[in-house]
């Protein structure tokens, strides 16, 4: 009788807060409906989309792990830019699932994903209330926004994880993001021969497919995706990303490193054979991306030299800033620098350190390294649990790319730091059998 009544006032919670949820959205509709400001249709269809999708994740975990998966390499806008902040369309997903977890929450009072994150605790905390001190020393609405997306790149990444993880829909989310970076590397061709790559820049493209790549080489559970190696790594070429490059580097050191016995030793054949895979491939890339991938000086006339320069000049502007504001920084979200007219105005450095410490200063910068460093530790500690291995391959690749490109665009970080949480989830499985 008493488990009857629970499950009963449980239920009610629930449908008051759908009710409330409802509400919510209802009014938000009423408000854009009497106001003079026009709204553009493409907006209108966005937020359609999005309560209908609301409707669907709410309904069904299993398909929104499904759809998060695939969202993740969509790194386009899905407002066409009308809002002011860059929305993807994983970004949209993360929230209503985050959205999920939290009426969860309410009805049973706890949360299973929130407890499951305790090994990397400390250092999302620490990062955290930096970003909530800088917010208080440079308030306004524009430090709000890229705060919380902000927070929204690392942190809910680490909570749907877990998330997913309890609810053993983990792997859904990994074939699904491996099955639509594959396809997107098949595209990249098309999309920049017809001059969408600024949509889908290479960069952050090339990073998708680097971590696509790192999964189906680690995960024993995705060995049916091995396939896909060599359209991932033609798709890579193309992109013509060093930094990516780079990233593939790190990731495929840090893996060996990870494992041990007889594992290892698959993860070296594996690795031996995309060497060769890429061996192959070389030869028949157009002359203009070999160039690229192997120009590394600052050489007059050489291809990607530019790129190189540019770099070093946003690396000078961004010294500078942090020489005027070495210990509060501007504020997340508020870096600008260089000059418009010889081209080097930007708003990031493209190397995050630079621009964690021009955001916040030498401590800010401090705990973004903690931030990476301690949570790699924690996977050292969690290795021998299932993901752990290509969870930190994964977030130490992506911090390598920030090194030398954008890191806080949407999509890039939000593989890594969701690995982070579905390892965390498997440990609290563990822990939850051991004492069972």
């Amino acid at each position: 009788m008493r488990r009857s009544r629970t499950v009963l006032v449980d239920g009610l919670a629930l449908d008051r807060l759908r009710v409330l949820v409802f509400g919510i959205a209802v009014a938000g509709a009423t408000a854009a409906a009497v106001t003079y400001r026009p709204v553009p249709l493409s907006l209108l269809i966005v937020a359609a989309a999005a309560l209908a999708g609301a409707v669907v994740l709410f309904a069904s975990p299993t398909l929104a792990a499904v759809l998060l998966g695939a969202s993740i390499p969509e790194i386009q806008d899905v407002t066409g830019g009308h809002l002011g902040v860059h929305v993807a369309a994983s970004d949209i997903v993360l929230v209503l699932i985050t959205a999920r977890i939290l009426a969860d929450a309410v009805v049973s009072r706890r949360s299973a994903a929130l407890r499951a994150l305790r090994p990397v605790r400390v250092v999302v905390v620490q990062y955290a209330w930096c970003i909530l001190i800088l917010l208080v020393l440079h308030a306004s609405l524009g430090s709000l926004t890229k705060s919380s997306q902000r927070i929204e790149l690392f942190f809910i990444p680490m909570l749907v994880g877990a998330y997913v993880t309890i609810r053993r829909d983990h792997m859904l989310v990994l074939k699904a993001y491996v099955i639509a970076t594959t396809v997107l590397a098949v595209a990249w061709p098309i999309l920049n021969s017809h001059g969408l790559s600024g949509e889908f820049q290479k960069n952050p493209v090339g990073q998708m497919i680097v971590g696509a790549i790192l999964l189906v080489i680690a995960v024993h559970g995705l060995r049916r995706l091995l396939p896909c190696l060599p359209l991932l790594l033609i798709g890579l070429a193309l992109t013509a990303s060093r930094g990516a490059l780079l990233a593939l580097v790190v990731g495929l050191v840090v893996l060996p490193v990870m494992y041990g016995g007889a594992r290892r030793r698959i993860i070296v054949t594996r690795t031996l054979a995309l060497v060769v895979i890429g061996a192959a491939i070389y030869p028949f890339l157009p002359g203009d991306v070999t160039s690229r991938l192997t120009s590394y000086t600052t050489t007059v006339g050489a291809t990607g030299s530019y790129a190189i320069d540019l770099r070093q000049e946003y690396a000078k502007d961004a010294e500078q800033l942090i020489s005027q504001h070495p210990w509060t920084g501007v504020g997340v979200g508020n870096y600008i620098a260089g000059n418009p007219a010889n081209f080097t105005s930007t708003t990031d450095p493209h190397d995050v350190i630079l621009l964690e410490a021009a955001e916040g200063g030498y401590l800010f910068a401090a705990s973004f390294v903690l931030l990476i460093l301690g949570a790699a530790f924690a996977l050292w500690r969690l290795r021998r649990v299932e993901l752990a291995a290509v969870a930190a391959a994964v977030l130490l690749a992506t911090a390598a790319h920030g090194l030398v490109d954008v890191y806080w665009v949407r999509g890039t970080p939000i593989l890594g730091f969701l690995l982070v949480g579905m390892v965390c989830g498997l440990a609290a499985q563990r822990r939850r059998g051991a004492t069972a």
